[in-house]
């Protein structure tokens, strides 16, 4: 009876410390088939408690085939926030124009800030005098550093957002990035509105 009690016991020890996976995800974290997604959560580029609908998400067919950006559907003077901490190294709010012509691809009033893993996070198509901070100025995540517009190469007023990188050797490509959003951390997808949080 001790025996069977002693082993009993042992089994039922080892089987709570035991790893057995309990869904597929650990299966195939497990066995690489899937890796851990390490890359940088950012804040979406608003105002906490606000909800945002994304109009446009990485190769969307309308205007951003071959492209990993976002666009936001927002009102002339939507306050955009910085989705990430960094140091602000382009800011321009002095166009007043925009529409869909080649000549406006210039004319586009944008931040671009960079992060401290060279990463730079690129805010498009503010208003006029829209842009809020200036070159050099160190700004936080959600701090407020812009007004959304309708200016550049733009057909509705938007937010253009896209997060950029170098390579190893040096050129510059799009990284996809994911948010904190009321639905968990997501890759944000067309059509879809989500909350800031």
């Amino acid at each position: 009876m001790k025996t069977l009690f002693f082993l009993l016991f042992s089994f039922t020890t080892f089987a709570s410390f035991a790893q057995a996976p309990t869904t597929r995800e650990i299966v195939n974290l497990k066995n690489g088939r899937v890796k851990l997604d390490t890359s940088f959560i950012y804040k979406l580029p608003f105002e906490k408690g606000t909800k945002r609908r994304v109009i446009q998400a990485a190769y969307s067919k309308l205007s951003h085939k071959g492209e990993i950006a976002l666009d936001f559907n927002v009102k002339i003077g939507t306050t955009i926030c910085a989705a990430r901490s960094g140091i602000v190294v382009a800011s321009f709010g002095s166009s007043n124009i925009g529409g869909l012509k080649d000549e406006y691809l210039d004319d586009g009033n944008h931040v671009i800030i960079e992060h401290n893993d060279g990463s730079q996070a690129m805010y498009w198509h503010l208003q006029f005098k829209g842009a809020l901070v200036n070159i050099g100025d160190t700004v936080v995540s959600g701090q407020v550093i812009g007004k959304s517009g309708n200016t550049g190469y733009t057909a509705f007023p938007h937010l253009h957002f896209e997060v950029v990188g170098k390579t190893k050797n040096g050129t510059t490509t799009q990284i996809p990035v994911r948010f904190y959003t009321n639905k968990g951390v997501k890759y944000l997808k067309p059509l879809k509105k989500y909350k800031v949080v």
